[in-house]
């Protein structure tokens, strides 16, 4: 639709220049030429005229001038020149000499060569000059409405920031009520308030960096476990092992929590015949996770849930080869295993 636009809006220039520069002309020669060499000539230069304009327009502003290469434009502009002297002297002095036996100039003039240059300059300077015009202004029409659609979205955005901002404050406000209002008669239930509103916050605040502490990412696995363990009670059935030390290691957000969320909500934790496993290995130079568990057949697992498939696009920007990632499935059992550097 764009293009189709400016095309049309390109050929009406065009006509309009031929016609505003070869009207008088055109009106002038009439009485001393025949009228249909004028014609013709009118409409040689128009067709080269033309080709000119449309050749700037469309491949050597693009190419040069909007990427800046402005010494490189100068001497397209300049091949433009001679090719459009060489294209009218083929057209005008060769091909019409030889079917009409007539010339446009006179080519026994001693400054003729001159002449020639001087002319064809000026026409082809103003079909650059012009379709440069008209580009700028359409580029300056479309910044100006990217502009104008970029404040659009910055201020939805902020909308959509303020909005975010106002629903978790005031959640997280009413939890903190709730666990002081409880917190001497029910200790349980506002230790529960607190950790809930610690696993929120952190979903919704901090985790939104790339990388976050590893003792921070422990400490959300651990609140998350914590209320599937209030909700299974003694019937919770999910052994959870953490070694190695602890200490400054940053490692991708919300990583870990997908093997755990696999686990619990998709496997069964609930059978102390068939507990599930999870461990995770800290070391000074790497970390793995390695869960195991029995399958609970009516969900699906992490071999095609959408969420893996963005845990490897992640793992695979930020390590590139440097991971393992693994998933083993059994009628019975699934098992997946993770091991990345820090």
């Amino acid at each position: 639709m764009k293009v189709n636009k400016e095309l049309k809006y390109n050929i009406l220039v065009i006509i309009t220049l031929i016609i505003l520069d070869f009207g008088w002309h055109f009106f002038v020669s009439s009485k001393e030429l025949i009228l249909f060499y004028v014609f013709i000539f009118t409409l040689t230069f128009s067709l080269i005229f033309f080709i000119t304009y449309l050749l700037n327009y469309y491949y050597f502003l693009p190419k040069l001038l909007d990427k800046k290469k402005y010494i490189l434009f100068a001497l397209s502009i300049v091949l433009m020149i001679f090719t459009f002297a060489g294209i009218r002297f083929l057209l005008e002095e060769v091909i019409l000499l030889y079917f009409l036996d007539i010339h446009n100039y006179n080519l026994k003039q001693d400054n003729i060569i001159f002449i020639y240059l001087t002319d064809s300059f000026i026409y082809a300077f103003k079909a650059c000059l012009y379709s440069t015009i008209v580009y700028l202004l359409f580029k300056y029409n479309e910044n100006k409405s990217k502009l104008h659609q970029l404040n659009i979205e910055h201020k939805q955005a902020q909308l959509t920031t303020l909005k975010a901002q106002i629903s978790p404050h005031f959640l997280f406000n009413t939890l903190n009520n709730f666990y002081s209002e409880l917190y001497d008669e029910k200790p349980e239930t506002a230790k529960a308030i607190l950790k809930l509103s610690q696993l929120l916050r952190y979903v919704t605040y901090e985790a939104s960096e790339d990388f976050m502490p590893i003792k921070k990412e422990i400490d959300f696995i651990e609140d998350y476990i914590y209320f599937f363990k209030r909700r299974y009670e003694d019937n919770f059935q999910i052994h959870l092992e953490i070694n190695g030390t602890i200490e400054n290691q940053q490692i991708p957000s919300l990583i870990l929590i997908h093997f755990i969320e696999n686990v619990c909500k998709h496997g069964i934790i609930n059978d102390k015949n068939r507990p599930a496993k999870i461990k995770i290995n800290i070391s000074n130079k790497e970390i793995e996770i390695s869960t195991e568990n029995h399958i609970n057949n009516s969900e699906k697992y992490m071999d095609s849930g959408i969420g893996t498939e963005n845990i490897k696009q992640r793992l695979a920007v930020i390590f590139k080869d440097s991971y393992i990632l693994e998933a083993q499935k059994t009628d019975t059992k699934f098992k997946a295993y993770l091991k990345f550097p820090l």
